[in-house]
């Protein structure tokens, strides 16, 4: 079966699967769960495979770093998208034209809240460069070159830490997150798995990491004019 195919009888089957759920009569419902099987029996579909289609997977251009070990600012970062787009994700490598590898976060999610997610991450992801750029070229003058290192990422884990009031939470019902967590068993299975994480170095000073955080609440990301949308489309940004 093409895939055009298969996305075509999916449509048909979750057309159906939503109303044997939705209708009020009971006969309804057998009738369209009937048809529903049917369909997948006919044409070799699984109920796993008409549940995934629903969750959309995007993929970011970029990450704020192409370390092996994730600094902690980075899971900070992905951490505040997927609590913002209700959204999970992953991190891989992706290869480059000149055979390098670097760092990619794939965001998977319902609704096509995984096509804002990456966007958004991106969006994020230049801010945080330059805003590291710009501490280092400040503050950390003639510093050895992993001193200057370290303090760049605390500065970076105040910011993706600041960033999270930038974006607004949104709520996904019981059903869908059951959806969400069981695909993301389906991509751990699939060999896909968290990359190690490293801390920056530690400080006695916290100022580094406040001056972080304060730049990093004034990141302009929000979901449409109405703030309740999450289309593409619709999302807007200031930086």
């Amino acid at each position: 079966m093409g895939d055009s195919n298969k996305k075509k009888y999916l449509a048909k089957i979750k057309k159906l699967m939503r109303l044997a759920e939705n209708t009020s009569s009971p006969a309804e419902a057998a009738n369209a769960l009937s048809k529903a099987q049917a369909f997948m029996r006919e044409h070799g579909l699984s109920e796993s495979e008409v549940v995934f289609a629903e969750i959309g997977t995007s993929e970011s251009k970029s990450s704020p770093s192409n370390a092996e070990k994730l600094p902690r600012y980075m899971v900070f970062l992905t951490a505040t998208i997927e609590k913002a787009f209700a959204v999970k994700c992953l991190v891989s490598w992706r290869a480059t034209q000149s055979f390098n590898y670097k760092r990619v976060v794939k965001f998977y999610g319902l609704d096509g809240r995984d096509v804002a997610a990456a966007y958004i991450f991106d969006v994020l992801t230049r801010q945080i460069k330059q805003a590291r750029k710009e501490f280092q070229a400040s503050h950390c003058g003639h510093l050895p070159p992993k001193r200057k290192a370290s303090l760049a990422d605390q500065f970076c884990e105040g910011w993706a830490s600041g960033a999270y009031h930038a974006v607004k939470e949104l709520v996904i019902s019981e059903e869908q997150q059951t959806k969400m967590d069981d695909y993301g068993e389906k991509l751990s299975s699939d060999g896909l798995k968290s990359a190690k994480t490293r801390d920056a170095k530690s400080s006695k000073s916290s100022m580094v990491a406040h001056m972080g955080y304060r730049q990093g609440m004034q990141a302009r990301v929000f979901h449409g004019v109405d703030g309740s949308s999450n289309s593409p489309d619709l999302i807007g940004l200031e930086e």
